[in-house]
């Protein structure tokens, strides 16, 4: 018996160490916790079905990682600016946490400082069998069906009186195949846009005295139209004072339209974004009042005003011992808010192109309330007002600054990235006497890196590309 020990004691530890490893095993890999379907409605939008999403512990660690993937899921359904940043449950209580979503159940995405709305959404309960997302699908393939919409459907500006006391408001509606698909989903953008007293826009007229009744109505001759709730219309609505009528005047296209052939030459479109100042301000601000960081202020002294924008304010500046002039570009934060990824974007692309038709970015500081970005200086100024006073350009002239612009933009697409905002404000001149020398293009807000196609509607609308326009999905091409 005690020869047979050492074999009974080996067996007992082998099993022993087997079944450790049993217990180990188990431990290293935990069965996996079945998966959340949930659907995800629009904040508002009662026409869209909405998007269903597995979600799960492992895939989704933060709130954040699921807001990201709820974005691109939805940006080519509904509009959402800035994407993903708040969920609600269909009574309106807003969702803290991911563990907070139940299986089988409807919430509501709203997007940077939204109010939950209350309305009757498309699709009260997720049904087995319905598709999962969590990655941009087609058009064809979310809420709404892009196949349904009617051929007469296509992007178009137009414009609308809010019924009220005259001078009444003007106002402005992008229709496209996100909010035009049917007479009430047109009905449903106007009267977000125009915001009556007594709530939702029940009539619509056109400016001749016709009441809309038919989708194709909004996409013939007639751009302006006169927005109503329950009201009664009468013949004084459809006469517009002096002050609605320049305001309706300024919203038309320029005068090119105009069917004559000869006559004076068109006038310019109006400068967006930014005012200009050619004229240089004769005052250099004190550096406390402009708040400058410690090293930009011992490395550069700042002097006037060279241009300002909605969001910024560019100076012109010296660097101290080498005597170089740039451009200091001051971001006020406060006024960007809700844009902070649009912001960190631009930066990250200054960051990364090297071309000599782009501007360059120099250096940067960054403070709690404002973001400072050294920038190459181009004393020529911009070509919206080099146009403005040339009127126009000899062939070599042109030929040089097309030249200059494409070699841009095809830097620009090898590296991934598209600009979405090119036109003559954001194109900075050299000049040499007075003609053109060199053409550099600069204000990179709307550029970003292209991953997938993109569906956003962005840009200035007199130059906007038409392929964005189109929403059919754009990127390099």
């Amino acid at each position: 018996m005690e020869a047979t020990s050492p074999i009974v004691t080996s067996l007992d530890e082998r099993l022993l160490d087997l079944g450790s490893k049993t217990t180990f095993s188990s431990i290293r890999t935990p069965p996996t916790k079945k998966a959340k379907r949930v659907r995800f409605f629009r904040n508002g939008d009662k026409f869209y079905t909405g998007v269903v999403m597995a979600v799960t512990p492992e895939r989704y660690r933060s709130f954040d990682s699921l807001a990201t993937d709820l974005t691109r899921a939805l940006v080519s359904s509904v509009t959402l600016p800035n994407g993903v940043r708040a969920i609600y449950t269909m009574d309106g209580r807003k969702v803290q946490s991911i563990t907070d979503l139940e299986d089988g159940k409807c919430y509501v995405v709203s997007g940077q400082g939204e109010l939950f709305k209350k309305v009757e959404y498309s699709s009260s309960k997720v049904r087995r069998g319905s598709s999962l997302s969590g990655l941009p699908q087609s058009p064809a393939g979310t809420g709404r069906q892009i196949n349904t919409i009617p051929s007469c459907v296509k992007a178009r500006i137009i414009t609308l009186i809010r019924h009220g006391t005259k001078p009444r408001r003007v106002l402005r509606l992008l229709l496209n195949k996100r909010n035009a698909a049917s007479l009430d989903h047109v009905l449903e953008a106007i009267t977000e846009v125009v915001k009556l007293d007594c709530g939702a826009v029940r009539r619509v007229y056109t400016l001749s005295g016709k009441l809309v009744i038919t989708l194709e109505q909004f996409f013939e001759s007639e751009e302006v139209f006169i927005a109503y709730g329950t009201e009664k219309s009468t013949q004084e609505d459809f006469e517009l004072d002096p002050e609605e009528s320049k305001l309706v005047q300024s919203f038309k296209r320029g005068p090119w339209i105009s069917k004559r052939q000869s006559g004076p030459i068109p006038e310019m479109p109006r400068k967006t974004g930014k005012r200009a100042l050619t004229q240089p301000q004769v005052r250099t601000p004190s550096p406390a009042s402009l708040m400058l960081p410690q090293p930009l202020r011992m490395h550069y002294s700042v002097g006037h005003v060279i241009g300002d924008g909605n969001f910024a304010v560019v100076r012109h500046c010296v660097h101290k011992q080498t005597g170089a002039e740039y451009a200091m570009k001051i971001v006020d934060k406060h006024k960007c808010q809700g844009k902070e990824t649009m912001l960190a974007s631009e930066v990250a692309i200054l960051r990364q192109v090297c071309h000599p038709n782009i501007i360059s970015l120099i250096g940067e500081q960054e403070t709690t309330d404002q973001l400072f970005l050294v920038m190459e200086l181009v004393k020529g100024g911009d070509l919206f007002d080099a146009i403005a006073a040339v009127t126009k350009f000899s062939e070599p002239e042109a030929s040089i600054m097309i030249g200059h612009l494409t070699s841009a933009l095809a830097y620009l697409h090898s590296h991934h990235i598209v600009h979405r905002d090119v036109k003559p404000e954001n194109l900075l001149v050299e000049m040499e006497g007075s003609h053109v020398r060199c053409l550099k293009l600069g204000d990179f807000g709307l550029a970003q890196f292209v991953r997938e196609p993109l569906y956003t509607v962005c840009g200035t609308p007199t130059y906007v590309a038409p392929e964005i326009l189109a929403e059919t999905g754009y990127g390099l091409k």
